[in-house]
């Protein structure tokens, strides 16, 4: 049960909600998805549970993104991303940018030029492009959904191309 009180018709309690409006709903779920097929998609895929974790979204918590499983990602890992500064499981280039992501979402304001140098030393200029970009979309993303209080997610919207249900919610287990 979200917190808009008057859905529109659609497939999945997320289009119910923000098909409310429509265009803008197109226009940010297109800018979603371009944003994260841009970036490192295990990269991604961690920044966006870990972003959802402290905004407690629990829709984002309920889908994967496909790429990054595709890529090695793994329960196992998503399950460690709140001890990811001591779990041995993540690499450097993961742990500085899991930092830079929570640093995104708690305060953008605060991060020093220190911490761009810190994740900068792992990416590339496009790359840290793109992650800032898609951290962006992300939050939004995340933030509203938890202000909504959508829950988890029994069927991936329309609207979500190339995410799954978690292993959790799927009818597979």
């Amino acid at each position: 049960m979200s917190r808009v009180s008057s859905v529109v018709d659609g497939p999945t309690p997320l289009d119910q909600v923000w098909g409310k409006r429509p265009d803008y709903y197109d226009v940010f779920m297109s800018d979603y998805t371009a944003s994260v097929r841009r970036a490192d998609p295990v990269l991604v895929e961690l920044c966006r549970i870990r972003i959802a974790q402290l905004v407690e979204s629990v829709f984002d918590l309920s889908v994967r993104w496909e790429a990054a499983r595709v890529a090695g990602l793994d329960e196992a890992k998503i399950a460690a991303v709140t001890r990811y500064p001591e779990s041995e499981l993540f690499s450097e280039r993961e742990r500085a940018v899991l930092e830079f992501a929570e640093q995104f979402a708690i305060q953008s304001s605060s991060i020093s030029d220190e911490d761009v140098l810190r994740v900068q030393a792992h990416l590339t200029d496009e790359e840290f492009i793109y992650l800032t970009k898609a951290l962006g979309v992300i939050d939004q993303f995340a933030r509203s959904n938890s202000a909504f209080r959508l829950g988890a997610a029994d069927a991936v919207p329309p609207s979500m191309p190339g995410f799954v249900l978690t292993p959790a919610t799927s009818e597979d287990l």
